[in-house]
């Protein structure tokens, strides 16, 4: 996570609004169309992930959810 996303001072805790993710896209400069298919993607799964694990940092999944794009 970079600095500027620290400075947003989000909670972790699940799930996040969608307001919250959008901004954090926006500091990690994704477009904010890929922050609306996170949040309802991971919304439609109650916030669970594919192997049916709970999401506990929704931060941490963003994470992953936009390396996975630039990968």
């Amino acid at each position: 996570m970079n600095l500027d996303a620290q400075n947003l001072n989000f909670s972790r805790n699940v799930p996040p609004t969608l307001e919250q993710v959008q901004a954090y896209f926006n500091s990690l400069q994704v477009p904010a169309s890929e922050a609306e298919v996170f949040y309802f993607y991971y919304q439609g799964m109650d916030w669970f992930n594919e192997s049916g694990t709970a999401i506990r940092d929704w931060i941490m999944a963003a994470d992953d959810w936009v390396w996975n794009l630039e990968n």
